[in-house]
C-alpha cells in the first residue's frame, strides 16, 4: 500500500502511454461539449435576473474558451503522444477556470470570485479528466495548480478589498465569506485529485489484465490492433513510415509432439520475451495468435525494418530453450517472417493481410527467413 503514490508518479509505460494518448484526444472532445454548454450558462444567468457584469464576463469566457477548445482538439490529434503536451492542455483547463474567477476581481467582485456557484466547480471537472490522461503526475500536477491558482484567489479577494462583510458590499448576492466554506473549496479539490490519482492507478491495473498475454507476458492482440490504428492514423498525419512483420515459430508443432506441451509454453513464452527484448525500442511485439507474433515497426523504412528482422532471426538460429523440471535444454525453434510497409490510405486489416501472406510465402519456400510483401499484393 505504501507503494501505491511511487507507482503512480513514475513515467508511465508504453501501456499507458497510449492509453494517455486517446484520453487526451477525450478530454479534448469532452471539453468541447462543456464549453458548448458552458456558452449557454450566460444567456440563462441573463434570464434569471443575475448581475449584468457576471452575464458579460461568462459570455466573453464561453467564446474565448470555445475559441482555444477548438485550437486543443486539433492539436491533440496531432501531439496527444508528446507527454509533455498533457501538462500544457490540463494546465490550460486549470488556469481558464482561474482566468475567470480573476475577472471578476478586476471588475471589483470579489464575493462572485470566491462564491461563484457555477465556475469553481469546474476546477472539479477539469482535475477528474485528467484521469483520463492516464498518467498520474498530470493528475497530480493540475491538483496542485488548482489549490495554487484558487488560494491566490482567495488571498487577494480577502486582502484586497478589505472587509468582505462591510455592509457596502449588501445586499450579497453571492454571499459572505465564510472561511470554513473556503476551507472545504481547498479541501475538495484535493480530494478531487486524490480520487483521479486512483482512477489512474484502477485504469493501469485493468489495462493490464486486458492487453498482456498471459502465456508470454507480452502484448496480445486486443493491444495489437489499438495500437496499429493510432501508428496509421499518426502516419497518415505525419508522413511517416510503418513498416509491420508477421513472425511464425518454424516446426512448433513437432517440437510440440516431441518434448509436450509444457515444453511447447515453455518455449511460446521465452520466443515471446525474447522478441520484445530484441526490438526493444524499434518496434512493439505482440502475440498474434498460437505461436504467431506481430512486430510494429513505426519510422523505419522496409531495408532498416528488414535488416532489423534479420538480426533477430540469426539470433533465434543460436538460441536454447529451457524445458520444464529436469529436462535440460534444447535449441530453439527458428522464426519465419513476413514484411509489409504500410502505404498511405491503407486499412490496419490489409496491412496486416499483406504481412500474412508474405509469412505464408517465407514458410512454403523454405523457413527461417524473411519475405517482403510484393508490391502489387
Amino acid at each position: 500500500m505504501f507503494r501505491f503514490p511511487d507507482r503512480l508518479l513514475q513515467a508511465p509505460d508504453d501501456l499507458m502511454l497510449e492509453a494517455g494518448a486517446v484520453g487526451e484526444v477525450l478530454v479534448a472532445r469532452i471539453r468541447l461539449v462543456v464549453v458548448l454548454l458552458i456558452a449557454a450558462m450566460p444567456v440563462i444567468a441573463m434570464i434569471t435576473g443575475a448581475p449584468d457584469e457576471e452575464v458579460r464576463t461568462g459570455a466573453v469566457g464561453a467564446l474565448v474558451a470555445l475559441g482555444f477548445s477548438v485550437m486543443l482538439l486539433h492539436k491533440a490529434r496531432r501531439e496527444g503522444a508528446d507527454v509533455r503536451w498533457r501538462f500544457v492542455s490540463a494546465a490550460f483547463d486549470i488556469t481558464s477556470i482561474s482566468t475567470v474567477l480573476g475577472l471578476f476581481l478586476l471588475q471589483g467582485l470579489p464575493h462572485v470570485a470566491i462564491n461563484s456557484r457555477v465556475v469553481w466547480e469546474l476546477y472539479l471537472v477539469a482535475i477528474a479528466a485528467t484521469a483520463l490522461r492516464a498518467d498520474g503526475r498530470v493528475c497530480l500536477f493540475a491538483g496542485v495548480l488548482a489549490l495554487v491558482q484558487y488560494g491566490a484567489i482567495l488571498a487577494v479577494a480577502t486582502t484586497s478589498f478589505g472587509d468582505l462583510s462591510d455592509p457596502k458590499w449588501a445586499p450579497f448576492l453571492y454571499g459572505y465569506l465564510s472561511w470554513g466554506d473556503q476551507i472545504s473549496r481547498l479541501i475538495l479539490i484535493a480530494a478531487a485529485t486524490l480520487i483521479a490519482l486512483a482512477c489512474v492507478y484502477q485504469v493501469r491495473k485493468l489495462l493490464v489484465l486486458s492487453s498482456q498475454d498471459r502465456l508470454t507476458g507480452i502484448r496480445n492482440r486486443a493491444w495489437l490492433d489499438s495500437r496499429l490504428a493510432r501508428e496509421l492514423d499518426e502516419a497518415a498525419l505525419h508522413r511517416h513510415r510503418v513498416c509491420l512483420a508477421m513472425a511464425d515459430v518454424d516446426g512448433f508443432k513437432p517440437f510440440n509432439d516431441r518434448y509436450g506441451h509444457l515444453s511447447g509454453d515453455a518455449a511460446l513464452r521465452a520466443i515471446g520475451q525474447r522478441l520484445a527484448e530484441r526490438f526493444g525500442e524499434a518496434g512493439y511485439v505482440a502475440r498474434y495468435g498460437g505461436e504467431e507474433f506481430t512486430v510494429v515497426l513505426p519510422g523505419l523504412p522496409s531495408d532498416a525494418a528488414y535488416a532489423h528482422c534479420d538480426r533477430v532471426r540469426a539470433q533465434f538460429v543460436a538460441d536454447r530453450i529451457d524445458l520444464p523440471g529436469n529436462g535440460g535444454s534444447v535449441e530453439s525453434p527458428t522464426l519465419s517472417f513476413g514484411l509489409a510497409e504500410w502505404r498511405a490510405g491503407e486499412s490496419d486489416e490489409a496491412l496486416i493481410d499483406r504481412a500474412d501472406r508474405a509469412l505464408i510465402e517465407a514458410k512454403q519456400t523454405g523457413r527461417n527467413r524473411i519475405v517482403r510483401a510484393r508490391p502489387d499484393g
